[in-house]
């Protein structure tokens, strides 16, 4: 025979079928549990139901709450540079003194940053002018199979 065992929290059913050990096995650590977490008192919400097929004791699980708890636990902190301070700002600002007349590829730009005190390394560089030409912030051009030139002819 095969012991099955039915919870629906929200509704304060449990049904326990298989042999009369394991019934009464599992009756005999429910109990406690059923009595201390007010079962059935809650209102329901999206997922009452439970099946569980076994012939071994039930494991407890985390609750979504502590789920949460864990997931919140994990996320790290964004440190986001202050105004004016971040590449794309930097960016902007060689950009200003008329430094995109020219067509600069981006270790130009690497240079461009670095004459000014600015330490970017070429990804990051990279990153931000592909989410700056989005935006419309500055365009580029491809010269043969080269790398993408960056320039600013619009002012």
């Amino acid at each position: 025979m095969t012991n099955k065992v039915h919870i629906d929290g929200p509704a304060g059913v449990i049904d326990i079928e298989g042999e009369k050990d394991f019934v009464e096995g599992l009756l005999a650590k429910l109990f406690p549990l059923v009595e201390g977490a007010g079962f059935g008192s809650r209102l329901p919400n999206s997922n009452p139901v439970r099946i569980a097929e076994t012939n071994e004791p039930l494991q407890a699980e985390e609750t979504p709450l502590e789920q949460n708890d864990k997931n919140k636990a994990k996320r790290r902190r964004v440190n986001t540079p202050p105004k004016g301070q971040s590449c794309p700002a930097r960016i902007l600002t060689l950009k200003q003194e008329g430094f995109f007349k020219d067509h600069r590829s981006t270790g130009d730009i690497v240079e461009g940053l670095k004459s000014k005190g600015w330490t970017h390394v070429l990804n990051q560089v990279s990153a931000a002018l592909a989410s700056m030409f989005e935006r419309g912030d500055i365009q580029r051009t491809k010269e043969g199979n080269s790398s993408w030139k960056y320039y600013w002819d619009r002012d």
